[in-house]
């Protein structure tokens, strides 16, 4: 296992230039905090990217959880003991026998419509209120079909949490609305009450890491409201625990670390020799001619090329195809003639036929 070469002293550094060139910039008393990003360069993609948000554990939390909103996503048939559960702090009722599956339609059809627990069973739990709203599939996939919509809910809460049954269904449905924002819902088990509010804790206190297809990982570690100790040991800590658990190869596939503010530089934290290391392939060794014998009689020595005027080479032939030859018409055999014709008073006569011909001329004679 690679030592992690993360300086602490050099993170310190970084973290008080970022923040005096912040104050410098006039946005000191800002209201809205930025965020510290740190960028990890690898040397090779990773293997399996996944829109699915990885969490990373930190020693301070980003936000306190009473000051984040959170939605969470569930099947319509749970949602009277989910929000029972999460929104008013009751405990849900018993299980309920679901339906057995035989391999047809109506029962998968009636297993999807029942709920897996009775409603909620009228005593108060110690952990209170979890989330701010249960939405249920259903009206998600019927309430906010346009843009404008899925942007208003987006922006309406900070937190999404989906039920692990309805998550691999949210991806269509949700659209670049959410993963433009990095909002992907966080997949919770919902069918194990009793460790959900311990689920819903930790999605709200860890930070948020997409493994996408580029060499690029980026994630918000610190943000400006904190003081500098605590951003470093953020940054630290956070940066180990990406590389140690979530990229491949772990620190013989980093390239670079750099640290950066939304509208400043990225200061480099670490750089690696990018020719050293296992995740580069290794070079291949030149190749060498093999040595002559001494007995081996030497190659005649080649003649002088002639000094003169280049002789010219004749242009290829082009292959021409022919044109086939005209067709040849038919003549046409004369028609006879048919009809009548006028003498030389101008009365209509009939044209003689055959023999009769001959006698006609006689008689104008």
């Amino acid at each position: 296992m690679v030592a992690s070469p993360l300086v602490a002293s050099d993170v310190t550094k970084a973290v008080k230039a970022l923040l005096a060139y912040r104050s410098k910039q006039g946005r000191g008393l800002d209201l809205d905090a930025d965020f510290l990003t740190v960028q990890i360069g690898l040397k090779q993609a990773p293997i399996t990217p996944s829109p699915k948000p990885r969490l990373v554990a930190l020693p301070h939390p980003l936000k306190d959880a009473s000051e984040l909103s959170c939605c969470l996503i569930v099947k319509a048939a749970d949602k009277p003991w989910l929000k029972a559960l999460a929104v008013d702090g009751e405990a849900p009722g018993p299980k309920v026998k679901l339906t057995k599956l035989d391999g047809t339609r109506a029962a998968n059809r009636a297993r999807r419509e029942e709920t897996t627990r009775a409603p909620g069973s009228g005593v108060e739990t110690d952990a209170g209120k979890l989330v701010d709203k249960v939405l249920a599939f259903d009206k998600l996939r019927s309430s906010y079909k346009q843009y404008k919509d899925k942007r208003e809910l987006r922006d309406r809460f900070d937190v999404f949490l989906a039920d692990d049954r309805v998550a691999p269904m949210l991806g269509k449905l949700l659209g670049s609305t959410f993963f433009g924002r990095k909002k992907q819902p966080i997949v919770v088990k919902v069918t194990r009450p009793e460790s959900l509010a311990a689920q819903i804790r930790k999605a709200t206190a860890c930070a948020h890491v997409v493994l996408k297809e580029g060499t690029c990982v980026a994630a918000n570690l610190a943000h400006t409201d904190m003081s500098a100790d605590e951003c470093v040991a953020n940054v630290v800590a956070g940066v180990n625990a990406v590389v140690g658990d979530l990229v491949p190869k772990k620190w013989n596939n980093v390239l670079s670390v750099s640290l950066k503010l939304p509208e400043s530089a990225a200061l480099p934290l670490y750089n690696a020799d990018p020719t050293a290391g296992a995740g580069l392939p290794d070079a291949p060794p030149a190749a060498t001619a093999p040595a002559k014998r001494a007995d081996t009689p030497a190659a005649p020595a080649k003649k002088p090329a002639k000094k003169g005027r280049a002789r010219r080479r004749a242009p290829a032939k082009r292959a021409t195809t022919r044109s086939p030859p005209p067709r040849r018409r038919r003549p046409r055999s004369p028609r006879p003639r048919r009809g009548r014709r006028r003498g030389a008073r101008g009365e209509a006569r009939a044209v003689p036929q055959g023999g009769e011909k001959a006698a006609v001329l006689g008689r104008a004679a």
